[in-house]
């Protein structure tokens, strides 16, 4: 199905029927996603499978700075970031904070990434002393006479004089090094004093790599538990600041914490591309508008939602886009309010293959980011069958236990509950210092649309799905696919068929997705490689799905990807006969090298559809699985009409006939 050209206002207006539909249903549903971006025309590692560069550094500084200009109110800040085995600190992770209701967050001096100013070392003491002032006015009480640091001045405040009374000069807690200076430890992040009631505040200059950065003044923020706290520890820290005059300020720390009443939106590195923590939403249209918003942030500092290989073929931006879903809060989460949701969903993407592979990145299967439970083991998915059903049979369920029943069967084939289809670990994890219990969970079948418009419309399917499944009464019955699952939905028709199904479903329990967000979901127009008419028959050649495996390299077992044998490719040959031709359909004869092929023939419409899947080896990689076979470039294959009077050879070529790039590289 194709795409037509449709105007905002009426993807607009079909994202507020939506949005309506939701709200009728009663169903409270929250919205977030991760959108990556990338620089498709570079070959530089941190472009293609790199976490960390320079150049991508900057152009998140430039992001954020394009972010914080549509934010009015905001405070940049530049907190831990994620580490991964093999790297010796955190990634650099750089948010913005604001208030929901449009009422500044921070009224004190910009981060250098927006506004550099000059400044100087006497403003560590004065700001120290300006910001104990302000402390003490708003009731607090503070210590300043601490352990000498290498970096910078230090003070600490409490709401109890007795909390501070304490032989500081021997605790080591006070003369912790800077975070993004040291390893996260194995439990997570905890601010040691803030959890004793005592809150540390250092004041430093920035010696930062970025010139830009070098020699302001930084302040690493403690650990807050409540957004109100935090919010007025900001405030006194602006005034003071404002008061002592210094120009630019960086922020650094513990991450701020979140509830419905801010939005905390981040950029930080991953494997070839920009990664965007998007706020949640309460609704599509608010999603809709801060997927323009991030588009055009990077699209202004030439980054891109997608890529082209050196062959001309065009592809996501490599890093995917998940989606989040979740409540207002915690315990309003749908997944807690109803308890069955949650299991039917996980069944529901069972049964229907489509949601797991047509919105997908290149890479799917057991080896994948986002492997489905069926496809780890057979173990696995019984297991993960029986806490379905004994779930389903309870109308309430604690939330740890909830996350307990699924959480060890959501993973990847190597435990990895991270890198599956559906991850649970914001879901009720007490493992995961702070953001654990969060009443979260992930979808991660998704790649990186290449617009907001698609990546609304896909939004607005899967939200959609989630309602109906708060409200229904879908059981929790599992298929067993096996060789079917990627025999068969490797196959955009088969894929097509069963997200057609979906669709229906969904229209016919009482919701449905609007015809002009419905088109978008099913066009498969990128996915077309060739097609022509023959004497009335009509040949597709359409891009089907691999599922490639990772490749046995001891050389990659400290490395933040994984090395995948990709030189598969696999297509789908489909004719298509109209009724009127459809008793010849035995005389359509297929052959390639030499071996005659046989149909798969299915019923469309009222038509007629002969289909096969090719699979085929395209370029020969630098670790190949199968170095003995050989590489099929072009790939042919030849047609034969009834009575063989006419016959077509159709030729496929990886890359242009005369091995040139693609025009314009």
């Amino acid at each position: 199905m194709r795409t037509t050209e449709r105007t905002a206002n009426e993807i607009e207006e079909a994202i507020a029927a939506h949005d309506r539909q939701v709200t009728k249903s009663g169903v409270e549903i929250w919205i977030g996603a991760e959108p990556t971006f990338t620089d498709r025309f570079s070959t530089a590692a941190e472009w293609r499978t790199a976490a960390l560069g320079s150049d991508k550094e900057e152009r998140a500084r430039r992001f954020i700075r394009e972010l914080a200009a549509t934010s009015p109110g905001c405070v940049v800040l530049r907190t831990v970031g994620r580490q991964y085995p093999g790297e010796s600190k955190p990634r650099w992770n750089f948010g913005i904070y604001s208030r929901r209701d449009g009422q500044p967050v921070w009224q004190g001096p910009p981060d250098p990434i927006v506004r550099p100013a000059p400044t100087n070392e006497q403003q560590l003491e004065q700001l120290r002393a300006t910001l104990a002032a302000e402390l003490q006015a708003g009731g607090l009480y503070t210590r300043i006479d601490l352990p000498d640091q290498a970096w910078g001045v230090r003070l600490l405040f409490a709401d109890s004089e007795k909390r501070l009374q304490h032989d500081w000069q021997s605790d080591t807690d006070v003369r912790r090094a800077r975070l993004q200076s040291q390893p996260i430890p194995d439990k997570g992040q905890r601010d040691a004093l803030a959890d004793r009631g005592v809150y540390l505040v250092a004041i430093g200059l920035c010696d930062d790599d970025f010139a830009d950065d070098q020699n302001h003044v930084q302040v690493e923020l403690p650990e807050f538990a409540g957004v109100e706290q935090w919010l007025r520890f900001i405030e006194t820290l602006g005034r003071a600041a404002n008061v002592v005059g210094i120009g630019a300020l960086v922020l650094t720390g513990y991450s701020p914490p979140v509830n419905e009443r801010v939005a905390w939106t981040t950029a930080t590195p991953d494997p070839g591309v920009l990664e965007i923590n998007m706020a949640p939403c309460p609704t599509l249209t608010g999603f809709y508008a801060e997927q323009r918003r991030l588009h055009a942030a990077a699209e202004s500092v030439g980054l891109s939602a997608f890529q082209l290989f050196f062959n001309g073929e065009v592809v996501d931006s490599g890093g995917g886009q998940h989606l989040t879903f979740g409540g207002l809060s915690p315990e309003t989460s749908p997944f807690f309010v109803e308890p069955r949701l949650l299991p039917r969903l996980i069944s529901y993407l069972n049964r229907h293959p489509s949601l797991s592979y047509w919105f997908a990145v290149r890479s799917v299967g057991s080896c994948s980011q986002q492997p489905r439970p069926d496809e780890v083991s057979a173990e696995s998915l019984d297991g993960l069958s029986v806490n379905l059903d004994r779930l389903f049979q309870r109308p309430a369920v604690d939330p740890e236990v909830l996350w307990r029943s699924l959480s060890p069967f959501l993973c990847d084939r190597f435990g990895n509950t991270h890198r599956c289809e559906i991850n649970v670990e914001k879901l009720w994890n007490p493992y995961v210092a702070g953001r654990g219990c969060l009443g979260l969970a992930e979808l991660r079948a998704f790649r990186m649309m290449r617009s907001s418009d698609d990546a609304a419309a896909v939004a607005a399917l899967m939200r959609t799905l989630v309602a109906w499944l708060a409200q229904s009464d879908t059981p929790t019955s599992m298929i067993q696919w096996g060789t079917r699952l990627h025999d068969r939905f490797s196959l955009p028709f088969y894929l097509l068929r069963d997200l057609r199904e979906v669709l229906s479903e969904i229209q016919d329990a009482g919701f449905g997705v609007e015809d002009v967000l419905a088109q978008r979901v099913l066009d498969d127009s990128q996915l077309v490689l060739g097609e022509c008419d023959l004497n009335g028959a009509r040949l597709v050649v359409r891009q089907a799905i691999d599922f490639w495996p990772v490749v046995g390299d001891p050389s990659a077992a400290n490395q933040t990807s994984r090395i995948m044998d990709s030189s598969t490719s696999r297509i789908e040959i489909a004719l298509e006969l109209p009724a009127s031709t459809s008793a010849d359909e035995s005389q359509w004869e297929l052959t390639m090298l030499g071996h005659t092929v046989p149909w798969v023939r299915e019923k469309e419409d009222d038509r007629t559809v002969l289909l096969r899947g090719v699979r085929y080896k395209t370029f020969h990689p630098l670790i190949p699985i199968s170095p003995m076979v050989e590489v099929l470039d072009p790939l042919e294959f030849c047609l034969s009409s009834p009575g063989k009077e006419q016959a077509w050879r159709v030729r496929l070529f990886n890359w242009q006939p005369d091995r040139r790039a693609y025009d314009g590289l």
